[in-house]
């Protein structure tokens, strides 16, 4: 991730806190506000009129994700819904692969770094969250927890998403 995504992320919590926002909406909001932000590698924030349909995705204290990939095409935008069948916080973020690396580390730094953006969320234990997202460009690309040894562990997936195929 850029490290003006970063400082975007720690400024956004630090008001949220400041101004007494629960951190859940001051994501909602967040998220609203930028559903026309700048295009990511993997894509860009959804809008909920879109959505073509909703994946749920259950995270465990064994550190899995279930299901570990999912099957995407180009130009869907799913509704995510990710639910938290463990005791411990875990968390959901999409990126490349070297943006779930960079993220890993920053994690590993600041473990108590709150998220602010469209393509992530922390979810308490027995709690749930969801990301609206449109995959509009095809590729391989993941999602993982990035809290400290998480991700180490294996709580890591794949989004697959490919391009239509062309009429003859």
């Amino acid at each position: 991730m850029k490290s003006t995504r970063v400082v975007l992320t720690i400024i956004s919590s630090i008001l949220a806190i400041a101004l007494g926002l629960p951190l859940a909406r001051a994501h909602t909001e967040h998220t609203a506000a930028n559903s026309k932000a700048k295009e990511e590698a993997f894509g860009r924030p959804g809008v909920v009129k879109d959505i073509t349909r909703t994946v749920a995705i259950r995270t465990t204290d064994a550190m899995r994700f279930d299901p570990a990939s999912l099957a995407v095409k180009q130009g869907e935008t799913l509704r995510l819904q990710i639910h938290n069948e463990g005791r411990l916080p875990h968390e959901f973020v999409l990126g490349t692969k070297e943006e779930i690396a960079e993220h890993a580390e920053m994690m590993r730094q600041m473990p108590n770094m709150v998220h602010a953006d469209a393509s992530s969320v922390r979810v308490a234990p027995g709690g749930s969250a969801e990301i609206v997202w449109t995959f509009s460009k095809a590729g391989k690309f993941f999602y993982a927890c990035l809290i400290p040894g998480h991700w180490e562990a294996g709580m890591q997936g794949q989004v697959t998403v490919t391009s239509p195929a062309k009429k003859s």
